[in-house]
This record gives C-alpha cells, structure tokens and sequence, in this order.
C-alpha cells in the first residue's frame, strides 16, 4: 500500500474516490431531499435508502434521485412561481383611475368607502398580463386609514391566488362594497 501511495497523483486520487464514494453522496442527497415539500415522506425514505445502494453505485443513485427531486418535487413549485409573477403578473388596478379614463361608463363608490370597516366586502379588479382580468371579492380584515387588508372570497380563475389569500389594497382599488350585517363578527389577520 505505501508503495502504491508514492506513485505521482495517488493521494489525490485516493482523497477523490473517498470523497466520490464516501463522503459526498450523503452529502448532496441532504441537500437534495430539502427539494421535496416539508411533509413528503420522500424526504427519510431517501436518506434511509442510500446505505442500501452498493457503495459503487451511490454517486449515480444520487444523480438519479436529484432528477426526481427536480421533476417532482421543485418543478411544480417553480410553476407556480413563474405562473404568479413571471407569465400572469396580476395586480390590483385602481377603480379610481379606471373611473378618470372611463367616467360616463365605470362607477366607483367615493363617499361611502370611508365607512368600510372589518367585516365588510368589497369588489376588486385584478389585471393580468396574457389574459382578461378578473373581478372578485375580499372580506376586509384590517383597515389602517387608506390602507386595507382582506381575504379572497373567490375562485380565480386568471388570478394566480388561492381562496382566502391575504390582499393588501388601497382604499381607490375598491369599485364596489357590501356592508356587513351587525351581527357577524369581524374576521382578524392572523399574526
């Protein structure tokens, strides 16, 4: 063994083959297995079945295995990411500035939004890039002055937001309101 260590380049490739083949695959797949949600069972199965793969084979069963973690376990969030803010784009527009462009055929309700409190709902307009904009709902949770925040009502359809997602809007965002009924109480923003 000494004699083969004094050959030019035998510690490192004695020091690589360690770490290909010992140190590394463990290593990486750690890091692979925070691809896949919190809760995917995928995440212990893999660390338990490394050390059932033949030494030899464990740098490519990693491999293998960061290609699943890419397709399914990163992929659809990166859908969703790319669908929100990279190809849809929605945003809440301004019933305001819609009713300067368009007065004779877009009303907004002006004095009656100072009222609005916790508990009521209002009508927003999302516009979406790529595709009609949508019309929808949100209960109010909190207001501070002209600053509002509500949940979803809805189902978008364009939107890329899920039912009971937390907006944050402008009081001149709102082109349409109901009052809440006294006796239903006031939803809170969880902390």
């Amino acid at each position: 063994m000494s004699s083969v260590m004094l050959v030019p380049g035998a510690l490192g490739a004695f020091v690589t083959a360690l770490l290909i083949f010992g140190f590394l695959p463990g290593l990486v797949l750690a890091l692979i297995v925070r691809l896949f949600p919190k809760d995917d069972p995928r995440r212990r199965e893999l660390q338990a079945e490394l050390y059932a793969v033949p030494r030899w084979e464990r740098p490519f069963w990693v491999c293998q295995q960061f290609e699943v973690a890419l397709r399914l376990g990163l992929a659809p969030e990166i859908a969703w990411y790319w669908g929100r803010f990279v190809w849809h784009r929605a945003k809440v527009e301004s019933g305001r500035e819609m009713h300067k462009k368009y007065p004779d055929w877009f009303w907004v309700p002006d004095a009656e939004k100072a009222m609005l409190r916790p508990g009521d709902l209002v009508k927003l307009m999302w516009e979406v890039k790529r595709s009609p904009g949508e019309r929808m709902w949100v209960k109010i949770l909190h207001r501070d002055g002209d600053v509002l925040i509500g949940r979803l009502r809805n189902w978008p359809v364009y939107v890329h937001l899920d039912p009971g997602a937390i907006v944050r809007f402008c009081v001149d965002d709102i082109i349409d309101y109901e009052l809440a009924d006294e006796d239903d109480g006031p939803e809170t923003v969880a902390a």
